[in-house]
């Protein structure tokens, strides 16, 4: 058993963490296109940068990771980086960051390019 506390009581309630799952689960059930609850994950000036521009990347659409260079002043390559070092993948919709040539790309999460695409279908349909 592993326990960083003394105490043996568990908290009923957390409002943020509740929220936060309602709205996630609002989202998967497509009754949500964006979040309302504030994020302030760690990275490099770089990624936070990278994750700013993909933040507003509206529900059901795309960008291309040379899209999104371009708007920084950077390479593809390191677009993909900062993608693949997301903490948070439904709030930071990184699932909304193509190839060029209009293939999925690269997705570092678990499920892979699998779970990409079934995000992307779930805000196409």
């Amino acid at each position: 058993k592993i326990q960083f506390t003394k105490k043996k009581e568990k908290a009923t309630t957390n409002s943020i963490l509740i929220k936060t799952k309602k709205q996630i689960l609002e989202y998967l059930n497509q009754k949500r296109t964006s979040f309302s609850f504030e994020i302030d994950p760690e990275g490099t000036r770089f990624q936070k940068q990278v994750w700013k521009k993909i933040s507003l990347i509206g529900y059901g659409k795309t960008l291309s990771y040379s899209d999104i260079a371009k708007k920084i002043n950077n390479s593809p390559r390191a677009v993909g980086n900062a993608c693949g070092a997301n903490p948070c993948l439904l709030v930071i919709p990184c699932h909304r960051v193509i190839s060029k040539s209009g293939n999925t790309g690269g997705f570092s999460s678990f499920g892979g390019i699998v779970q990409k695409e079934r995000l992307l279908s779930l805000e196409i349909n």
